[in-house]
């Protein structure tokens, strides 16, 4: 692509590459939400669209040089926002449910703005950029393919969920494998008296390890970068101590 390309050479952050995909990912976003209650095909196509753009936006920040801390802002709140969203119509459609929904987008929002915050007052330039005291949490953030990993499984885990409360969803497709009597009365609605098992369900099941990995790191983020400001708090109170007796010692030697 050219150089001289309209998009690459302006100076204007609101209009970059990146955060035009961002822009995009909101409405994709806020789309996929608004059918989520009536078209679970639609809601599904949307949101994986804007999570096929998550992957892009950084991709194009790094090839026309456009990274910018809106765009990195703007990458981080929409993706804490659509995995809430996500969570929320979960909660919606499966109420007996509804708290442990919850309580995984209360955890991803809480390690996520913690890690932030922490990493910034580290003066590190994103939440990516991490010295956390938590070798996994290292790895995580600087094995892009560990991370995607993680991050695919979750979505995908969910979406497999939120496919599944559809009755069209739990008797087609299906996967031939036989399952005990002992099991298989435990699947959702249609599913008992069909032959195998909807696709859906093992998508879901197949996903299982990847989110674990997810929750555990999210769980070792909140901690480690709860350390981390504290020791930031420490420094900053140790630094106004050290002042202050620097300056009780000035007025001694002045009188």
């Amino acid at each position: 692509m050219p150089s001289h390309w309209f998009l690459t050479r302006h100076s204007n952050p609101y209009i970059y590459v990146p955060n035009l995909i961002g822009y995009l990912r909101i409405a994709s976003s806020l789309a996929a939400f608004a059918f989520a209650l009536r078209s679970a095909t639609l809601c599904v196509l949307l949101y994986s669209f804007g999570f096929i753009c998550d992957e892009l936006d950084g991709r194009f920040a790094r090839k026309f040089g456009q990274t910018t801390m809106l765009g990195q802002v703007l990458d981080m709140v929409t993706d804490r926002l659509s995995t809430a969203g996500l969570l929320a119509v979960l909660g919606i459609l499966n109420r007996q449910w509804y708290f442990c929904f919850l309580a995984l987008l209360m955890l991803d929002i809480f390690s996520h703005w913690f890690q932030m915050y922490a990493t910034l007052a580290a003066g590190a330039a994103t939440h990516k950029d991490t010295e956390s005291q938590s070798s996994i949490v290292r790895f995580y953030y600087q094995h892009r393919l560990f991370m995607g990993f993680c991050c695919i499984c979750c979505e995908v885990l969910y979406l497999s969920l939120y496919l599944l409360h559809f009755p069209h969803f739990q008797t087609w497709p299906t996967v031939p494998l036989h399952l005990p009597p002992s099991l298989r009365q435990h699947l959702p609605g249609e599913e008992k008296g069909q032959e195998g098992v909807p696709l859906a369900l093992v998508i879901a099941v197949l996903a299982v390890p990847g989110f674990a990995l997810k929750q555990f790191i999210n769980c070792i983020q909140l901690r480690t970068a709860m350390q981390q400001l504290v020791a930031t708090d420490r420094d900053k109170l140790g630094q106004q101590g050290q002042a202050a007796r620097s300056k009780l010692d000035a007025l001694s030697k002045a009188q």
